[in-house]
């Protein structure tokens, strides 16, 4: 587990400004939306394992997976139904959780669909969350006025 106050001292040298967590299903609102206004409009270093960034690898195992999002700034999770039913995408939530305990901040949950609240892990419903609607996850627009966007970049730069 990372100690907050190391993370923070050493938050300059991490490789990424965020580690992605998502299941094959939100795979185009990731590399559609969410990527093109995170790396494109914003030059954010987006951490994604489908392109084989840092140590992840389509497939990998879990330590790859510690290893990948200790070298980030922060964790966006991207929960939707199969999101929460997916093995290996509580334990990115796990080890997320865990790399930044004691800095909520450092946590950007996004909310993709209207997932059952008892299907959420329960150290996820703490957090704040974005909630992206079927406009958002599908449009291939950037829309710079747009309230999620507004949000989602304010959470970033925190």
């Amino acid at each position: 587990m990372a100690n907050p106050i190391f993370r923070k001292s050493k938050e300059e040298a991490l490789e990424y400004d965020a580690y992605v967590a998502y299941c094959d299903g939100d795979y185009k609102c990731v590399y559609g939306p969410l990527r093109l206004f995170l790396e494109e409009r914003r030059n954010y270093k987006l951490l994604l394992s489908d392109r084989g960034d840092g140590d992840v690898w389509p497939g990998q195992n879990r330590l790859a997976i510690y290893n990948s999002i200790s070298k980030c700034k922060k964790i966006i999770l991207e929960i939707s139904n199969e999101f929460v039913n997916n093995e290996l995408a509580n334990y990115e939530v796990t080890i997320g959780i865990e790399q930044f305990v004691g800095l909520q901040t450092k946590i950007i949950v996004i909310n993709l669909e209207r997932t059952i609240k008892t299907q959420i892990p329960k150290c996820v419903l703490q957090m704040m969350s974005l909630n992206a609607n079927d406009h958002i996850r599908k449009t291939d627009t950037l829309n710079e006025n747009n309230i999620f966007r507004k949000c989602l970049d304010k959470a970033m730069k925190s």
